[in-house]
């Protein structure tokens, strides 16, 4: 998108965009009748690509002003505490899903068969793999990946200021390409270790070229994204026809087992990851033209607290799941599924108030620590 926004301003738009695929991976992730609105409706892709996008494009913006303003270590050190937060946040969101599977065996007598199996089946085991990210049960295999992302972050960054722009691009496809072809990941063969769903060698490619648009933003003066009559018209003709794959099962003329590589999602198949490039590339047209149309405050509340709302509603969907019957009548589900929207308001909220506490807190302890004015002008005293 472009530069209208000062360099150093939180954009409405992208932190929009991050809400909203929040919420709509919290109705992706219910048995809710909403999911078809919510669930790859446009595309072959679904709100992770989104929220992957995004978040790499905002590291990139952010974080190279980090680099630019206060050198490299000061990066390194960023993202360090970044990446520590998310795995914070990571942890606690298990066990708080690892609590509600067991609290539900406790005083139901039963476990749904959408809970994680090892937690029931090996309680202790659960935990040791889960605060060690090495057991990624659905819901729970976001942050782990994109903890991995930030760390990596610093690298990338540095090399793009310093010019190696073709150098990233390649390495980050050449990995994606690897793992378009490689065997797919058996959970089973390897169980109880559970690395997720999401290939980090293939989703890293994504979030990287978030990065780069990020980078972008900081780098040219003119607008990162153009209309071009041509590309407009054959980003159009890959998102009719993927609309059309999703939609009315319109097939390739290429055999089967390559169309199923092609909209594979752990390994971001071809397919689905040109699905969602199309359509970013207009909604960023759209967003460059009309802002306002993408500046919705609500949903940018969200966005700028992201990961502590991606940890509460993967606890909300896990309690959720354990009682499929409160989403069986249309009335139930419409109440249940606001209820759960809301429910990550009230989670931003929260985490809003904490880091004001944690702010006014810290301010204190610089001033505490900082030696008295009249003392600097009295020697003496």
């Amino acid at each position: 998108m472009d530069q209208r926004m000062g360099k150093n301003k939180r954009d409405l738009r992208f932190d929009s965009l991050r809400g909203l695929m929040l919420v709509s991976m919290t109705v992706n992730h219910l048995p809710s009748r909403l999911r078809i609105l919510s669930d790859e409706s446009i595309g072959l892709f679904s709100s992770a690509e989104g929220f992957v996008f995004i978040s790499g494009l905002l590291a990139g913006w952010v974080y190279t002003q980090k680099l630019r303003r206060d050198g490299p270590d000061a990066l390194m050190e960023a993202c360090r505490r970044r990446a520590t937060m998310i795995y914070r946040w990571q942890v606690a969101a298990f066990l708080a899903c690892f609590a509600v599977v067991r609290l539900t065996c406790i005083f139901f007598g039963f476990c749904s068969q959408n809970s994680p199996q090892l937690f029931y089946q090996s309680p202790w085991l659960s935990m040791l793999l889960g605060v060690t990210m090495l057991h990624q049960p659905g819901l729970l295999d976001i942050l782990p990946m994109y903890c991995a992302l930030v760390a990596a972050l610093p690298f990338v960054l540095r090399a793009l200021d310093a010019g190696r722009h073709l150098w990233v691009i390649g390495i980050s496809f050449a990995l994606w390409l690897v793992a378009q072809w490689a065997p797919p990941m058996d959970t089973i063969s390897f169980y109880p270790v559970n690395i997720g769903a999401f290939n980090l060698f293939a989703w890293q490619f994504l979030f990287f070229l978030g990065v780069i648009a990020g980078h972008a933003r900081l780098s040219v003066s003119a607008p990162v994204i153009r209309p071009r009559i041509l590309v407009m018209a054959g980003a159009l003709g890959v998102a009719v026809y993927c609309f059309g794959i999703q939609h009315f099962g319109w097939r390739p003329p290429w055999a089967d087992r390559y169309f199923g590589v092609a909209i594979n999602k752990p390994a971001l198949g071809s397919l689905r990851l040109a699905s969602f490039v199309v359509v970013a590339y207009f909604v960023a047209l759209a967003g460059i033209r009309y802002p306002k149309l993408l500046s919705w405050p609500a949903l940018a509340f969200l966005g700028r607290h992201s990961i502590a709302v991606v940890a509460a509603q993967s606890v909300v969907a896990m309690f959720l799941l354990q009682f499929p019957g409160l989403f069986a009548s249309p009335v139930s589900d419409a109440i249940v599924t606001a209820a759960s929207i809301g429910f990550l308001f009230i989670a931003a909220i929260a985490h809003e108030a904490w880091q004001v506490r944690e702010a006014r807190s810290e301010s204190g302890m610089r001033t505490r620590r900082s030696p008295n004015p009249a003392a600097r002008l009295n020697p003496a005293s």
